[in-house]
Order: structure tokens, then sequence, then C-alpha cells
């Protein structure tokens, strides 16, 4: 029975994602329309046939009505169907990201840290020093320019090490899997600097902001709002200690340190 319901599914709820599955489906659907339309023919020319003239009459004429009615309905009902798959498409991926910086948003990142993760995932949470002070002597808009440029700054620097999001405000984050602690503050390290250095153009002149971060890697049991609340303690002492800090959780820093470039973690950390 439950093959028999898999096998329905096919026709009446395809997967549809390109022009050649649509091509597919509508071969799919005509060949077992002809088939079960030739196999009723069939049977009714057994039980009363005439002649094999009558037979070859009959299969020639199923065979082109059915591909008539088939392959039209088919192919506007596989479209429609893969119309819908593109908008749900559309729609989960709007769902996902931040509309002001196009990177995926606080949604995709709860989710990508709820799913089966690596043993070894690392949380990083940054954030531009003083924003109020830009939002309040610049305006709003120039505010969203800053982050908007900031966004591509950072994604420029971190995308490869994994997925880096917006969570809120003038805070963004990335989530990385099996990077190892020491090559990840390396990469913090790199793209505070290089926000410090580079002035952000806006309406209202040049810009110069710099971020603080904190890192914090995930215990076995950890869920998003325990390691989130790590980052976010380690960004604060980095807060407190002033402009383009970066700080450690507890067991971010004990990892650094217990690896083969303590010293240098020691150095860029000032522990």
């Amino acid at each position: 029975m439950s093959m028999f319901r898999n096998f329905i599914r096919k026709f009446t709820m395809p997967t549809i994602t390109s022009q050649a599955d649509l091509v597919r489906y509508v071969v799919k659907v005509t060949v077992f329309a002809l088939v079960i339309s030739l196999a009723a023919d069939l049977t009714t020319q057994i039980v009363f046939f005439t002649s094999w003239t009558a037979v070859l009459r009959t299969a020639i004429v199923t065979t082109l009505t059915v591909g008539v009615i088939a392959i039209p309905v088919s192919w506007i009902f596989g479209r429609a169907q893969r119309e819908l798959q593109e908008t749900k498409r559309r729609l989960e991926a709007i769902s996902h990201t931040d509309p002001l910086t196009g990177l995926p948003n606080r949604r995709a990142l709860i989710e990508a840290i709820s799913s089966p993760t690596p043993a070894t995932t690392a949380m990083v949470i940054a954030d531009i020093d003083q924003f109020d002070a830009i939002n309040d002597n610049h305006g709003l808009r120039t505010g969203d320019v800053v982050l908007q440029a900031l966004a591509r700054t950072i994604e420029a620097h971190l995308s490869d090490y994994g997925l880096v999001g917006h969570m809120r405000g003038e805070q963004f984050a990335l989530i990385s899997f099996e990077t190892p602690i020491e090559r990840i503050v390396n990469v913090i390290t790199d793209m505070l600097r290089a926000v410090g250095r580079t002035p952000i153009i806006t309406p209202t002149g040049a810009i110069q902001v710099t971020m603080s971060a904190g890192i914090a890697i995930r215990g076995p049991d950890d869920t998003f709002e325990r390691l989130y609340g790590e980052a976010d303690d380690a960004l604060s002492e980095a807060k407190r200690a002033g402009r383009s800090q970066l700080r450690l959780s507890g067991r971010a820093r004990q990892a650094a340190l217990s690896g083969e470039a303590a010293d240098r973690m020691n150095l860029i950390l000032k522990l």
C-alpha cells in the first residue's frame, strides 16, 4: 500500500526543479497513460476480437488520443508544479535572508546550529564599536550604508570559514565547522584590522569604524542560545577592553592556548 501511495505521489506531487525534470515528467505521464489505455484496448479487442486490422487501428487511435491529451495536460500541470516549487524556494530564501545586508539572518544561523553539526563548532560574534554614535551623528540611512559595507567586508574575509550572517542591529556572526580555533582567531584578527583601516564612503562622507569580536566553541550538548551566550559574553569583555578588540570564551581560550600555536595566540590575545 505504501509503495502504491508513493507511486501515485510521483505523478500527483512531482518534484520539478528544472526544464529537464519537466520533460521527464511529461514523458513518464504520457507513457503511463499510453500503457494503461493500450492495455484496456487490448483486453477489449481480445474479448471482442474481429480482426488484427481493427486491433491495429484501435491502437493507433488510442496512441494519438493519449498523446494529444496527456502531453499538453501533463506539461501544464508539471509547469505549474515547477513554478510552485520555485516560489517556495524563493520564500524560503527570503525567510532566511536579512533584507538590509543580504546575509543569512538569525533564523538561518539558528538552524545551522540546530541541525546535526560536527563536533568542532565555533561561533564568532562581531559588533561595530560605538555604532549608536554613527546613527546619532550621521543619521540612520548612513548607519544602514555602514552596515551594508561591513557586511561585504566581513563576508569577503570569513565566508571561506563557515556561515556568515547578520544577527541584529550592528551585530554579525560566523558559525564555523571543523576549523581550528587558532585559524579562526587569525582570520578574525585580520578582519578586524581590515575594518579598522578601511574608511567607509557614505552620503555624509567617509567614516572610520572599528569592530570588536567574541569567540566561543560549542560543547557536546550546547544549544544555539548557550553558544551564542558565551560568544556574546566574550564580545562584552572585548567591548570593555576598548575598540577593535578580540576576546574568547573560557573553553575557546583554553583550546587556543593548548594548540601548537599557543605562543602566537598568547601574543594576539594579550593573555
